[in-house]
């Protein structure tokens, strides 16, 4: 019998919580995070309390697995012009940033340092074999020891810049 604990992705205590978020993407942005071809996210949702310093790309199906990394510059609330005058950074159309704001005043926008990508995509069932990991809605904040085994999957172990 394994009397082993499973090492549970998401951190649950304040204590727990490494200086890593973890951040659901559509299918879509996959070939974007590939290319690099952008250095600023929007979202409605972002950490208010937690200073995170790197944010883990999950790319959701059907690719279904964590693709990258990058190290997180800040974490703004911005509104519809700031987010406007980002459209290159942001890889996105005004029009698209428009409708993504819908009524919302202000979202929440990470600036980002360098991506860099996994060894190999970390795929769920991968991830699922060493940890307890599910893929999140819009982000969680990873535990300290499934951050290291991330890293280490991914090839970032021992990385600070890229």
């Amino acid at each position: 019998m394994n009397d082993i604990e499973p090492v549970i992705a998401k951190a649950t205590t304040p204590e727990e919580q490494s200086d890593g978020i973890v951040v659901s993407f559509a299918a879509e942005w996959h070939q974007p995070l590939l290319g690099k071809k952008f250095t600023a996210v929007i979202r409605k949702r972002v950490p208010k309390t937690v200073k995170s310093r790197w944010l883990y790309f999950h790319i959701n199906a059907p690719v279904c697995a964590i693709c990258g990394r990058a190290e997180i510059c800040s974490i703004d609330d911005i509104d519809l012009k700031e987010a406007q005058l980002l459209s290159k950074e942001l890889a996105l159309q005004p029009a698209e940033i428009t409708a993504y704001f819908g009524g919302d005043k202000t979202v929440g926008c990470y600036r980002l340092g360098h991506i860099a990508l996994t060894n190999n995509e970390l795929s769920k069932q991968t991830l699922s074999s060493r940890l307890t990991y599910h893929p999140p809605q819009s982000f969680f904040i990873l535990s300290h020891a499934a951050k290291k085994i991330i890293d280490s999957l991914a090839g970032f172990h021992g990385r600070t810049k890229e």
